[in-house]
């Protein structure tokens, strides 16, 4: 007998493909084969005939601890003004940061709360990643505003790009590339400047499309990867995508959330596999991340 087995280690799923057969009175498995991906898996299980597993982008017992931690921070809703404001002045620097750092910003944490909060100068610094910082603080802002909606459209994301590039390269800020682009140390090619806009209306398509609790954040992953792999503008792609992912997260009831500097590498290779169609990892990742956000709001407000 030949099947698909679901493995979990270090957090990350896998799929092997074992053969169940009888040795000398005892049932022996020998492992065959082992699948890079969810993708790779229902490929070959579609050309052998073998009965794929049940999909699932966040482990239940994640999807379960997400659920419970979510219902007891909306037993604590409305939060004390104070405290709101506390932890949204908390995220915005941390977020700034981070999403920054992650596309090569050299200021530190540290540094970015300087800069954002006591407007200062930091020595030795760019003023492009000084406006990179204070460009993102303001997108957060207009990205707060953006969730209050019951529907986005189109201008609000190029509107919400313009912040992004704003006095750094007003030229192409709010401006979809009207040409080729390459991403450095990826495989991927984004599709041509011409259909940018036609794929953008799936990504407005998911942005706005009802969803709760754990479908939230596999929408959210979704509607991340696609503006990256679409690649729709000159620059300012991956701050973009970590806005919108916010928004779809956000607009189901979970806290901001942030995908941190010292994720880089695992997080750019979730992006590979999600372009092979296996958005598990990248889901997984972001699902993590939300249950650190839910964690931090709840340690701050029992506290």
């Amino acid at each position: 007998m030949v099947y698909i087995k679901r493995q979990v280690e270090d957090g990350r799923i896998y799929y092997l493909l074992v053969q169940s057969k009888r040795e000398n009175g005892k049932v022996v498995q020998h492992v065959l084969k082992r699948f890079n991906g969810a993708n790779e898996m229902l490929g070959y299980c579609k050309r052998h005939k073998i009965k794929a597993p049940k999909i699932e982008l966040v482990e239940s017992h994640l999807a379960e601890r997400i659920e419970k931690m979510l219902e007891k921070l909306n037993s604590f809703r409305p939060l004390q003004k104070e405290t709101l404001e506390s932890l949204k002045k908390k995220f915005e620097v941390e977020m700034t940061y981070h999403s920054n750092a992650i596309e090569g910003n050299r200021l530190t944490l540290k540094e970015t709360y300087l800069v954002l909060e006591r407007g200062m100068t930091i020595g030795g610094k760019s003023m492009r990643e000084h406006l990179e910082a204070t460009n993102h603080r303001e997108a957060i802002l207009a990205m707060e505003k953006m969730i209050k909606q019951k529907r986005i459209n189109e201008k609000e994301i190029l509107d919400l790009h313009a912040i992004i590039l704003d006095k750094i390269k007003p030229e192409r800020a709010g401006f979809y590339r009207n040409g080729p682009v390459a991403i450095t140390l990826a495989k991927h090619r984004p599709p041509s400047h011409k259909e940018v806009p036609n794929f953008m209306s799936e990504v407005l398509r998911l942005l706005n499309k009802e969803a709760k609790e754990v479908n939230a954040i596999e929408i959210a992953a979704e509607v991340h990867h696609k503006l990256v792999y679409i690649h729709p503008f000159w620059d300012g792609n991956g701050r973009l995508a970590r806005l919108l992912m916010n928004i779809k997260l956000m607009q189901a009831g979970f806290p901001p959330t942030i995908l941190r500097k010292q994720e880089r590498t695992s997080y750019y290779k979730a992006l590979e596999k999600a372009d092979d169609g296996d958005f598990g990892p990248l889901t997984t990742m972001i699902a993590k991340d939300v249950l650190k956000a839910l964690d931090n709001y709840l340690k701050t407000i029992e506290e």
